[in-house]
């Protein structure tokens, strides 16, 4: 993951708190806009957060696809849960359940993979995770690869 997206400032002022989950939603800067990070050390496989919502066909920035032309809105924390192609966690859309991926210290932006729940993306990205597996311009898993990616890509020299 890229510096600074992968672990809060010391001063960084948190937006929303969930004390008793162990929860805050941050303000990652102007690249990664809000953030998850957890405040309390997590271990691998852990489920962390349960959510519930809005269930309905509206695709929107801060909405996750729990099938098929169905996504969740309103769900306080998970809507801000950052990319990265090397995700720290996954979302368990059977459960509604956040899940650790492997353990993850304090303090950490909790990320996961868009392409992985989305089919396709409110809108396709350029991707600064820092990942070594890093895929650079991020869409959804059904959609094809825009031409403002193409372009992105090939101005990148990738």
């Amino acid at each position: 993951m890229a510096a600074g997206h992968n672990s809060m400032m010391a001063s960084a002022m948190p937006e929303l708190v969930d004390a008793a989950e162990g929860l805050g939603v941050f303000d990652a800067g102007e690249r990664c806009g809000l953030g998850v990070h957890t405040l309390v050390a997590r271990t691998a496989h852990e489920a962390i957060h349960q959510f519930n919502g809005i269930i309905g066909p509206e695709l929107s920035q801060h909405t996750l696809q729990v099938g098929p032309g169905r996504h969740i809105s309103g769900t306080r924390i998970i809507g801000y849960l950052s990319h990265s192609c090397d995700p720290n966690c996954r979302l368990d859309m059977d459960r509604f359940e956040l899940v650790t991926l492997r353990d993850t210290p304090a303090g950490d932006a909790l990320t996961i993979d868009y392409a992985v729940t989305e089919d396709v993306l409110y809108r396709q990205f350029a991707c600064h995770c820092g990942a070594a597996n890093c895929r650079r311009w991020i869409i959804g898993r059904a959609e094809p690869m825009s031409a403002e990616g193409r372009a992105w890509l090939a101005e990148e020299g990738l």
